[in-house]
């Protein structure tokens, strides 16, 4: 595909040479217990087929951002990866594209969307793109009076977001930025919208999956099988495990 190229590219930016760390991808969150593999084959199953999907979490540290990247190795192949950046979201959407938001807040960075870009985010949607970006929040009440009262976002275009998934921590301190690496990140709720109803709460790690989790069991089962086959091997990139994944 003629993206490939810049995706891989937009992928491995993703990693931070200054600390030296590769960005985690799905089967690291696999191995360090964040996710079992139905949620996973569940997450990988539905990006493939073009959810959009913002992950949240209160306190930084957490891991929304990280959440966040990890699914984007399963977003549809035909589709070329555009990071969102003020005052340049407009110009985006000019090809079937996923559009990322490094996050959509109030502070810095710069390279944060809030006000107009973020309504210039949400209105491609009405587009037909796959959007991506992840937010400080805990519950989906909290990021819908965000972003559509006090941004002024239309109710419409926010459904179309799919998936908001949560992050927090397994009896950890929820207060702060967190430092303490024995407690374990979790996947605590995730709510769905099939792009023009309200979002339904359709996980929690307490019950796991409700009756309103839109469900295909082949798609599942091949995501899971090839979860468990890629974790036999040794990459562990998100290129490297998007090129296994589309081949």
């Amino acid at each position: 595909m003629e993206h490939t190229q810049h995706n891989t590219e937009v992928l491995q930016s993703m990693n931070n040479p200054k600390r030296e760390e590769r960005a985690r991808s799905l089967l690291d969150l696999i191995e360090l217990k964040m996710f079992d593999l139905e949620l996973a084959a569940w997450f990988a199953s539905v990006v493939s087929k073009g959810a959009s999907f913002i992950t949240g979490s209160g306190p930084g540290g957490i891991g929304k951002t990280t959440t966040m990247r990890s699914f984007l190795s399963f977003v549809p192949q035909n589709l070329r990866f555009d990071i969102a950046l003020p005052d340049e979201i407009t110009e985006l959407g000019q090809v079937s594209s996923c559009i990322i938001s490094h996050e959509l807040s109030d502070h810095p960075p710069a390279t944060y969307l809030w006000d107009q870009d973020l309504r210039d985010f949400f209105a491609h949607t009405d587009n037909g793109h796959v959007m991506v970006g992840n937010v400080h929040a805990d519950d989906l009440a909290e990021i819908q009076k965000e972003i559509v009262s006090d941004c002024n976002v239309p109710e419409e275009q926010f459904r179309k977001i799919n998936i908001f998934a949560f992050i927090c921590l397994e009896g950890g301190n929820p207060e702060g930025r967190v430092k303490d690496t024995t407690t374990r990140r979790i996947v605590n709720r995730v709510f769905y919208s099939d792009g023009e109803s309200a979002h339904k709460l359709v996980y929690t790690d307490a019950d796991g999956f409700t009756s309103a989790a839109p469900r295909d069991a082949e798609s599942e089962a091949k995501c899971r099988a090839f979860l468990e086959e890629s974790l036999k091997g040794s990459e562990r990139t998100l290129e490297g495990v998007r090129e296994l994944f589309l081949s």
